[in-house]
This record gives structure tokens, C-alpha cells and sequence, in this order.
């Protein structure tokens, strides 16, 4: 595989260990984040480190983001925008609002910068392994020619259209992913009052028609009650609120979703928007006043 130039602009749980697989594989890579300790650790670890976020344009074939809501992403679009070539490419994998994303198109437009819509679906984990799922939209071309290094990044990379369409499934795909904890946290208590065992639910759901590799993936979290993020309440609660918006903008009835929406904002109303999402599970248990961590 040819080596390029990338540039990575946030550096975060999930873009450090991507910035380390793609120096691994041999890219010459430039950072630049608001957090100078994982500038640093990359920085150590063989990354250059840009100035600014025009400077890292300016040193880049490919420009990657991959930050944590819109207002950051327009604000890192518009610090590029002026600094971007007909030539490069600006991939955000961020998860954001379409409404956003097509500001950002309108932005970069005058560059001349192909743009690509590449949100990712997975964990901190996955990032670290290389073996996220991509959805990506935006011109075919720029597309196929990004395709080496997205594959450095992700197992599983589909082109879903041309505009804003891969936005719209990272978030169908997040809403079924932020229902299941509270799905599962009330069959979890269901069974309990009953007095079935905690463990052996899990495992049972695990081998049972309604696995799922989620479930699967959560199964020792729930037997341990350990809450250590992967993706937070907080997070989550946010891909919610962009769901719902886009939704109640088209009259899609949602009411599942916003149940789910409100079981999250209870946990970040508790102090506990911090942990991960997946601590949902307890929230039969908050209401019933026994506990839920």
C-alpha cells in the first residue's frame, strides 16, 4: 500500500488508537488536538504535530476529524476550509447531525476538497484492533481512492450514497443500539424478581434468539456491574438528540427512542452521564429505589 500523508485533527478514545494503527502501517501522520498530553503521546509515538488546524491542512493528502458534536466540527471546518486543495480530501467520522454535515459541504464547497461523510460504528476496542464498521457518502472517487486507509482503520467500509446518507444510518443504527440497554435492563428485572440468577440470564440471553453480538460484546460488563466507559451516557445521549431532531423535522414517530432518550437523561440528571451507556440496564432497578450501579 502506497504510504500518504494524513492529517488528524482530534485525537480523542477512539482517534489515538486509530493514529497509532495507521503510523503502524506506515503513513506519515500529523496531529493536531486541544489536549497536549495525547499530542504528546503521539507526538512519542512518531506523529508530527501541526500548529493549527490550517497548518495540518496544509501538510495533508487525506484531513481527517473526528470530534464530539457539531458545533466542534463547524468550528474545525471553518479553521481548514480556507487552507484545503482541490486535490485533498476532508473525511469526518464523527457522529453529527446530516443539517451539520451539510453546512460542512457548503463550507468546504469553495475549496475544491472532495468531502467524505465516514461516521464509524464500534468501541475504543475496535479502534484499537482496526476492525470498526465505516458508512461512508460522498463522491465515489474520492471514495475509492481513500479506501487503502480506511481499511487500515475499519474491517467493514460501505459507500451508501453521495451526500448525507451515511449520517442518517450512524444514527438509525445508534438508535437501536441505545435502545437495547434498556430493552435488556427490564427483561434483567423481570427475571430477577422472579428470582432467576443475574449471571445466568445473561448467559441465556447470550445463547438465545435475541443475541446479539452487542449483547455479546456487554455480557461481562453486566455480570460485573463495571461501568467503565466505551462509549459514555453522555455520548449517546447526544446521537439521541440528533435522531429525534432529524426525525420530528421528517414526522417520523419515534416513541421508542425517546424513551430511551429520557432513561439516558435521568442517568446524566443522577451525576452519571460519565459512565458507559450500557449502565442503563439498571434503570428498572433506580426506579424501584434498589439501587442501579
Amino acid at each position: 500500500m502506497t504510504s500518504m500523508r494524513i492529517g488528524w485533527i482530534g485525537i480523542g478514545n477512539m482517534g489515538a488508537p486509530i493514529c497509532r494503527n495507521l503510523l503502524a502501517a506506515g503513513h506519515a501522520v500529523t496531529v493536531f488536538d486541544i489536549d497536549p498530553v495525547r499530542v504528546a503521546e503521539l507526538h512519542a509515538a512518531g506523529a508530527a504535530v501541526a500548529a493549527d488546524a490550517a497548518d495540518l491542512a496544509a501538510r495533508a493528502d487525506l484531513v481527517f476529524t473526528m470530534v464530539p458534536n457539531d458545533r466542534v466540527l463547524l468550528a474545525v471546518a471553518e479553521g481548514v476550509a480556507a487552507a484545503l486543495r482541490p486535490d485533498q480530501t476532508f473525511i469526518d467520522m464523527s457522529t453529527v447531525s446530516p443539517a451539520t454535515s451539510a453546512q460542512v459541504a457548503d463550507l468546504l464547497a469553495p475549496s475544491g476538497a472532495a468531502y467524505l461523510r465516514a461516521p464509524v460504528s464500534g468501541s475504543t476496542a475496535g479502534a484499537a484492533a482496526g476492525t470498526l464498521a465505516i458508512y461512508c457518502s460522498g463522491p465515489r472517487a474520492a471514495y475509492d481512492a481513500a479506501l487503502p486507509v480506511l481499511e487500515r482503520i475499519g474491517s467493514r467500509q460501505t459507500h451508501v450514497g453521495t451526500a448525507e446518507e451515511a449520517r442518517v444510518l450512524k444514527l438509525l443504527i445508534n438508535m437501536i443500539v441505545c435502545i437495547t440497554p434498556a430493552v435488556v435492563g427490564e427483561a434483567l428485572a423481570f427475571g430477577q424478581r422472579s428470582g432467576l440468577d443475574w449471571d445466568m440470564m445473561i448467559e441465556a440471553i447470550g445463547g438465545s434468539a435475541a443475541a446479539s453480538p452487542l449483547i455479546g460484546y456487554k455480557a461481562e460488563m453486566m455480570k460485573q456491574r463495571d461501568w467503565t466507559v466505551m462509549a459514555s451516557v453522555d455520548l449517546i445521549a447526544k446521537d439521541l438528540d440528533l435522531a429525534l431532531d432529524w426525525g420530528r423535522a421528517r414526522r417520523v414517530p419515534m416513541p421508542f427512542t425517546a424513551l430511551a432518550q429520557q432513561v439516558n437523561s435521568a442517568y446524566q440528571a443522577s451525576g452519571d452521564g460519565a459512565d458507559d451507556f450500557f449502565s442503563v440496564i439498571t434503570w428498572p432497578e433506580r426506579l424501584a429505589g434498589t439501587g442501579g450501579r
